[in-house]
């Protein structure tokens, strides 16, 4: 269809210029004198021009395309160069140039960013560069460069595609975690640190003398008083010490204030992942959606990269069950793992589950993200209800933990 349109609209328009030029003619025969016939040439050399100018190829360019190095963290500013060399000096009235990417990241672009008009020049380089001002996680394709020209009256077209294809991973963005105290719970205001968390998972095997780069928070104020100098506790590992975060993948509600508490959910998440690889801890991460996907416990240094590389993808699902499928993965909860569970929301059903694991002795961590005044009031009962269980449970507004908090 497409190709019949385009052998339509060419037939026309040599039709018209057959009608344009045999009108100039009879105007000219029959009204003669110096005008008639100047107008006449004149048209008839516009024309002479723009078959030579259909018969000149768009010719052979160079395209280079500059876009950081294949990966970056989500937030910050990418900067895209495109450079065009022409080997010989194709007489171009103008040149559009469009840099041919997927609409999820075009859509992050001020308008028509990707695209420049080059007019007539005798440089053999042309350049030109756009800035995406804050990217968004996820994968981006790059697809080629398209340029394209046409004659003064429009009549002919000259395209031309250089593939180019490439790929951007852009990382979830993330909060260096050193003193988490943005846990808040509702109604008593309840803040504590991570550090302390970390800390209450292990056993106090002594102390020692405090040495420059020791955390202050592992300062022995009591030893410190009797030896009159700073002491530092030392720390035994526990067992126990495995954590497994599990994030609800489920979003009902495509709300911004809900799309945005999801985002600071995979920020929580990533923050976790890198601070467990810092600290050499223990971890696995299992993501519950229309699809289950599950990282073992295990060294956070081995899987670091795979687990943030998923996450940088990650899509909210819209269908799925999070209690139904943390109940079918119940008897993979192994002995003695810290359960870090990330949600957007605190169903019936899901309290019910996290119950059932309490009954078990395991130890949970259960964040619920801030909605704002689209958090449902029966969230918060569930919460208390939660906590009074014997869980850990909070509104995280920031979705991160810092000292400022």
């Amino acid at each position: 269809m497409k190709a019949l349109w385009k052998w339509t609209k060419l037939i026309l328009k040599v039709l018209a210029a057959i009608a344009v030029i045999g009108g100039l003619f009879s105007y000219a025969m029959f009204q003669g004198g110096f005008v008639s016939w100047f107008l006449f040439y004149t048209v008839m050399s516009l024309f002479l021009l723009l078959i030579l100018y259909a018969l000149i190829p768009l010719g052979n360019f160079q395209v280079e395309r500059r876009a950081g190095d294949g990966a970056m963290s989500a937030g910050n500013e990418l900067k895209i160069e495109i450079i065009i060399e022409r080997k010989w000096l194709f007489p171009f009235l103008y040149l559009a140039v469009e840099d041919v990417a997927e609409d999820t990241l075009t859509k992050q672009l001020p308008f028509q960013a990707s695209k420049m008009i080059f007019y007539p020049t005798m440089k053999r380089r042309l350049s030109y560069s756009y800035i995406v001002p804050e990217l968004k996680r996820g994968k981006y394709y790059s697809y080629g460069v398209k340029l394209s020209t046409s004659d003064l009256f429009g009549f002919v077209n000259k395209e031309k595609f250089v593939s180019m294809p490439s790929e951007l991973l852009v990382y979830p963005k993330y909060h260096d975690i050193e003193q988490w105290e943005a846990f808040e719970k509702h109604e008593t205001e309840t803040t504590m640190s991570l550090q302390d968390f970390i800390e209450d998972r292990t056993s106090i095997a002594g102390a020692r003398e405090y040495v420059p780069g020791d955390k202050l928070t592992s300062l022995d104020w009591k030893a410190t008083a009797r030896a009159s100098k700073l002491m530092t506790k030392e720390f035994e590992e526990y067992m126990g010490q495995n954590f497994l975060v599990i994030l609800n993948n489920k979003v009902t509600d495509s709300s911004f204030a809900v799309s945005d508490a999801y985002e600071k959910g995979i920020e929580l998440v990533t923050s976790l992942v890198m601070y467990a690889y810092k600290e050499q801890l223990q971890l696995g991460f299992w993501s519950f959606g229309t699809e289950k996907k599950k990282f073992p416990v295990g060294l956070a240094a081995e899987q670091q990269k795979e687990i943030i590389a998923y996450l940088a993808q990650l899509r909210p699902a819209r269908s799925g069950s999070f209690a139904a499928s943390l109940k079918q993965a119940e008897n993979d909860v192994s002995q003695g793992v810290t359960l870090v569970i990330i949600s957007v929301e605190l169903t019936d059903e899901s309290l019910k589950r996290l119950k059932v694991l309490l009954g078990r002795r395991v130890r949970i961590f259960f964040a619920l993200m801030d909605k704002g005044k689209g958090i449902d009031p029966w969230e918060f009962r569930r919460l208390k209800e939660l906590r009074e269980a014997g869980a850990d449970a909070y509104v995280l507004s920031e979705g991160h933990w810092s000292k400022e908090n």
